[in-house]
């Protein structure tokens, strides 16, 4: 929805918000179809959903790729952390909680 009142350039700058954002729900279908994959390996592995050192890692690694690419890290750590905890919601609503730590907190 375009605001009638909003000066063009502004207007030209949310376009291309716009069109970045429909490339993150493209990469989030890319992620989700391979989320698919992992959830069909850890079935037939029995494996547990969460695989906290792993996501610790994930994490550094793409707070530091923010970094490198003029972001502040923080985003880039909040934003991932979102992601994979919405995936682990999928995952467990495929797998089942782990029988150790339960369903995952959405909270947090």
């Amino acid at each position: 929805m375009t605001d009638p009142t909003a000066p063009p350039e502004l207007t030209t700058i949310r376009d291309r918000l716009d069109a970045v954002d429909r490339r993150l729900v493209d990469l989030l279908a890319d992620r989700a179809r391979l989320i698919a994959e992992v959830i069909a390996v850890k079935r037939a592995h029995a494996m547990p959903v969460v695989d906290r050192p792993r996501e610790e890692r994930m994490l550094e690694k793409i707070g530091a790729l923010g970094h490198a690419a003029g972001l502040d890290p923080r985003i880039a750590r909040q934003v991932l952390r979102a992601v994979i905890d919405a995936f682990t919601l999928l995952e467990v609503e495929q797998l089942g909680p782990d029988p150790l730590t339960g369903p995952p907190d959405p909270t947090t």
